[in-house]
């Protein structure tokens, strides 16, 4: 905020460094009359009519600055006090000299206006207007004196009156130069601690950056240095301010030295460790001895988001593809329909169509999911009471079965509730039952699906999907959930990754468990609760690992 205009001048070293000047002004004022009189000159410049009050006034005028001066150096007393005494002290011997002087004709009365505009400059406005006010009265009064006592002076009390307003404007133009400068200079300080506050918001937005940044001078000098950067340039500390980067990372030294050569080139990567960087530089300003900024990044890192955009790329050509075929592929449907119907389909034809059915049927599964990958429906959470909703699901599933498995529901609380979106839960549950029953069922015994409520080690509820099937091989398990991935040559691999997507989704985690006899899917759900309205007892779950 800016200073009321009451407020001292500046800062106190700033005030101090004045006073030192104006004292120095006045000692080198007393050395000049003294020698002055020394050479028998004031006579003549001057007319002096009181050799003897001129001569005393100038030497005690003189040991009275040097004083000045020793105590502004000892700081003591405070500033306003040496102020006051110094503007008094002028125009009290100031105004002796021009009285023993020919008057305000001789011009000794003008060196009244340094004092006079110095306490305009360092005193409060009542202050300085006393001083003025004084050297006004001092210059009309040794005129009056003249006037009584001297019967062939010459009054000038014009020119007194002019001093005089002049002493006043000159208070005032210093009084409101000082204010300026006490605005101006508390507008600079703010200013510049706005700009070391964005100094240290880019400092500290330039520490916690995830590509490495270096800032270096001409001579390879470090002068900025984030934490990225030294992971990346593989240090064992960070380097001190100042340090050689020649010294500290020699291959970027010498990338940086290339570049500088040859500008217009395009960057290389540069080999760091076990690491490939591909450092990128900018020089900072235009003259040869700007400090430049160097941008690090891992080239793997570079390389892995350059394939995860090639791969958004190709689900969007992927799911347009897909979107094609569907009317094909309807039409084929149809037509195999409309042959079925004939009278003239014998039995040969009719394995054919079949086939045709059979097929039609998988591309459309193939589509679907394909489609599900790119067109995801927004999350609708709801509370669950997951017990009563399992049994409902699980009817529903039975009715659209061919071969329904047989189901279990396991240390599931009738009052356990969960957070999920109803309709991904039962897409996620549907995927995962549909995949048990193209890999678990077997010929010589009927599926059985198990539906478990446990906890995790945190004490985090979740659900266990175990079959009876042969379980998921451990060379498998960290593959599984991933896109297209597929053991069958009838499977398409996305229905364990859409089930796993459509956890995410609702803040839950789907992990492919191998230890347990059978294929075991766990659904780590991310908020659950028990209903405090409903008086059953909770079930005791046995936590796992």
């Amino acid at each position: 905020m800016i200073p009321a205009p009451s407020a001292p001048l500046i800062r106190q070293g700033d005030d101090w460094r004045a006073i030192l000047s104006f004292n120095l002004y006045r000692s080198l004022i007393g050395f000049g009359l003294v020698a002055l009189l020394l050479f028998g000159a004031t006579t003549s410049l001057f007319n002096v009519t009181m050799l003897d009050l001129f001569r005393l006034a100038t030497l005690i005028y003189l040991a009275q600055c040097a004083l000045a001066v020793a105590a502004t150096l000892s700081r003591r007393p405070r500033r306003r006090a040496q102020i006051i005494l110094a503007c008094a002290v002028d125009v009290v011997f100031f105004t002796c000299l021009t009285l023993a002087s020919d008057g305000v004709a001789g011009g000794l009365g003008m060196l009244l206006l340094a004092p006079v505009a110095a306490a305009g400059i360092l005193l409060p406005a009542r202050q300085a207007t006393l001083i003025a006010a004084c050297a006004a009265i001092g210059v009309l009064g040794q005129e009056g004196w003249h006037s009584l006592y001297t019967p062939d002076g010459h009054e000038e009390f014009v020119q007194a009156g002019i001093l005089g307003i002049l002493f006043f404007i000159t208070m005032v133009l210093g009084h409101w130069l000082s204010q300026r400068a006490r605005l101006s200079e508390a507008l600079a300080d703010e200013r510049a601690g706005e700009i070391r506050d964005l100094a240290s918001l880019n400092l500290r937005i330039i520490q916690q950056m995830e590509i490495g940044a270096v800032i270096v001078d001409h001579d390879q000098r470090i002068e900025i240095l984030n934490d990225e950067a030294v992971t990346l340039l593989d240090m064992d500390a960070v380097p001190a301010p100042g340090a050689d980067l020649r010294v500290v990372a020699p291959a970027l030294a010498n990338a940086l030295a290339r570049w500088r050569a040859y500008p217009g080139e395009a960057g290389e990567s540069v080999q760091i460790g076990q690491q490939s960087l591909l450092p990128t530089f900018s020089q900072l300003g235009w003259g040869a001895h700007e400090p430049t900024l160097i941008f690090i990044e891992n080239a793997a890192r570079q390389y892995e988001q350059a394939q995860q955009l090639k791969l958004i790329s190709i689900g969007r050509l992927t799911a347009n593809i897909a979107h094609e075929i569907r009317n094909p592929l309807g039409a084929i449907s149809h037509a195999g329909q409309l042959l079925a119907e004939s009278e003239a389909i014998t039995g040969a034809d009719g394995r054919l169509l079949d086939i045709i059915h059979r097929h039609t049927r998988r591309i459309d599964a193939i589509i679907n999911n394909v489609m599900g990958l790119s067109q995801r429906s927004p999350r609708n959470r709801k509370r669950l009471g997951l017990a009563s909703w399992l049994s409902q699901t699980i009817a529903v599933y039975r009715e659209t079965a061919e071969q329904a498995p047989i189901f279990d529901i396991e240390a599931i609380n009738t009052v356990q509730q969960i957070d999920f979106d109803p309709d991904h839960l039962r897409q996620l549950l549907f995927n995962l039952w549909d995949n048990a029953q193209r890999h678990a069922r077997q010929k010589d015994k009927h599926l059985h699906i198990r539906l478990i409520g446990n906890r995790t080690r945190a004490q985090r509820f979740c659900l266990d999907v175990v079959d009876n099937g042969p379980g998921i091989d451990d060379a498998i398990v960290d593959s599984i959930l991933e896109p297209f991935f597929t053991t069958t040559r009838e499977g398409t691999g996305l229905g364990l990754h859409i089930a796993a997507e459509l956890c995410e989704a609702n803040g839950a985690r789907l992990l492919p468990v191998a230890q347990m006899p059978g294929a075991c899917f766990r659904i780590v759900f991310a908020h659950t609760t028990i209903d405090a309205g409903n008086p059953a007892p909770p079930l005791e779950y046995k936590p796992i690992t």
